[in-house]
């Protein structure tokens, strides 16, 4: 299986097109579309990388970031 991918992104048409993209290259990929929503993938499984937009709903991305690297 592949790397593990979380896509934070709040926009549907670019979320949708990371994964798209991430999956057909062999990625495992998650999407979520708020911090609050990333913090649950999170705690599921800690992902191999994140894209992450920095302004998105709920938990900033500045603070999920800061959250990822305490982690």
């Amino acid at each position: 299986m592949g790397e593990y991918i979380l896509i934070v992104e709040d926009n549907r048409d670019i979320n949708r097109m990371l994964c798209e993209l991430l999956e057909g290259s062999g990625f495992r990929v998650a999407a979520a579309f708020s911090g609050t929503e990333a913090l649950f993938y999170i705690e599921k499984e800690i992902p191999d990388a994140v894209l992450l937009d920095l302004m998105i709903p709920g938990i900033s991305g500045e603070e999920l970031l800061d959250r990822l690297k305490k982690s």
